[in-house]
């Protein structure tokens, strides 16, 4: 079985995230994300610190309950700011912002962030990871009609109005027996012309059973999750996306 691979002059990934979350038994020093620092400020010399609030998940004698957390992080960036690079503990984040250039290139900076990261906290296992993009798809039109150019698209009954304020319709799929799940969304989004629709395609694939891919697997996953968020991609819009994408090559190639 084959499938075809293509690659864009104008690819719509507004940002793409790689991220890794260690085992919470895996010792946490405030002077790691400096030592880290030190190993990758020439790709990434900006230095700043940011909160944010994220929900977990903690059990308690009642059970599981949600608590909302502030929790500071070390920023690296590059040069001119397209990629950076997130740390918090026991926490690992690499993001490159548009203009998108290749997988390739994008993989190559996650693999070298996460053998520094590996070497500071001495992690013996990974709790889960991800790999989402985050793609801004605008389309020169004031009126869409999503089956024009969507193939994954929410339909609607007769009954309701047939051009709703907004709207998100997302699937979650399973991969390699449960150990894997990836997240599909599409929705609504605010365009840079009045005279166009906006819309943000979300893909986010990720490690669903804890702890089962050692770290000297994890290039063989991330492989595999691109490859995965490729084909998804590509199921979820038809050939007139493309075209606004432009198509700079194809090729088939083996399915795994």
């Amino acid at each position: 079985m084959t499938t075809t691979v293509r690659k864009y002059v104008n690819p719509p990934a507004a940002e793409v995230i790689c991220e890794f979350r260690f085992p919470q038994e895996i010792p946490w020093d405030m002077t790691y994300p400096g030592i880290l620092y030190s190993h990758l400020k020439d790709a990434y010399p900006k230095r700043d610190q940011r909160y944010v609030r994220e929900v977990v998940m903690l059990l308690g004698p009642e059970g599981l309950r949600e608590e909302l957390l502030v929790a500071e992080r070390s920023i690296f960036l590059a040069e001119d700011e397209g990629c950076a690079v997130q740390v918090g503990p026991r926490l690992l984040s690499v993001s490159c912002q548009k203009p998108y250039v290749h997988w390739e290139a994008f993989s190559e900076r996650i693999y070298g962030v996460f053998d520094r990261f590996r070497e500071v906290i001495n992690a013996d296992a990974i709790n889960t990871m991800n790999l989402r993009y985050v793609n801004l798809i605008e389309i020169p039109e004031p009126e869409v009609t999503l089956s024009d150019y969507f193939a994954f698209y929410p339909t609607l009954p007769p009954e309701l109005p047939r051009a709703p304020a907004g709207f998100i319709t997302g699937c979650e799929f399973s991969f390699h027996e449960n150990r894997d799940n990836c997240r599909v969304e599409l929705t609504d989004a605010v365009p840079e012309s009045t005279a166009n629709n906006a819309f943000l395609l979300n893909i986010d694939y990720f490690l669903a059973e804890e702890k089962s891919v050692p770290l000297d697997g994890v290039a063989d996953w991330l492989e595999i999750a691109h490859t995965h968020v490729r084909d998804i991609f590509e199921a979820c819009i038809k050939d007139s996306l493309r075209d606004l994408f432009t198509i700079r090559e194809e090729a088939p190639v083996a399915a795994r």
